[in-house]
């Protein structure tokens, strides 16, 4: 979404929007995305001060991962609902600059969508390669008095 400070001075609050970008070019080929689906964000606007945004953001998008373990080809949708503050003073922490004269959340849900993927994903399941140890049930007769104490 990009909107001029001048179009977001002129609309009520709290303000909604909704629609679909094509992050394609950005996450394809990131680390171990394959492709990605076009993401559907939703958005609502809440005036937080002079030229300051409080903006919820819902993102979904449909990842296409590179299994960690087989290397096959294995889906991980994203599902997720963020906050974040925009605004023209670069004096506020943890906010994304409005630069020039156009608020645009682009890298914001970008960021949000690689914060919420996996490190590594796997499908696959392990079985447990431990064996139980039979030799810890059989009690030391020098001590096998003691265990009547417990």
């Amino acid at each position: 979404m990009q909107l001029t400070l001048a179009q977001l001075r002129k609309l009520s609050f709290p303000y909604s929007f909704e629609e679909e970008l094509d992050l394609s070019k950005e996450l394809n080929g990131f680390e171990d995305i394959k492709s990605s689906s076009l993401v559907s964000v939703s958005y609502l606007i809440k005036e937080r001060g002079i030229d300051t945004y409080l903006i919820k953001i819902q993102i979904h998008v449909d990842l296409v991962l590179e299994d960690s373990v087989s290397l096959k080809d294995v889906s991980y949708p994203i599902d997720t609902e963020v906050e974040e503050l925009f605004t023209t003073d670069d004096s506020i922490d943890d906010a994304f600059i409005i630069e020039g004269m156009t608020l645009n959340t682009k890298e914001a849900v970008l960021t949000n969508i690689l914060c919420e993927k996996p490190m590594a994903y796997t499908e696959e399941e392990f079985e447990s390669d431990i064996e139980e140890d039979e030799e810890e049930d059989k009690i030391n007769p020098a001590f096998a008095s003691l265990k009547d104490l417990l």
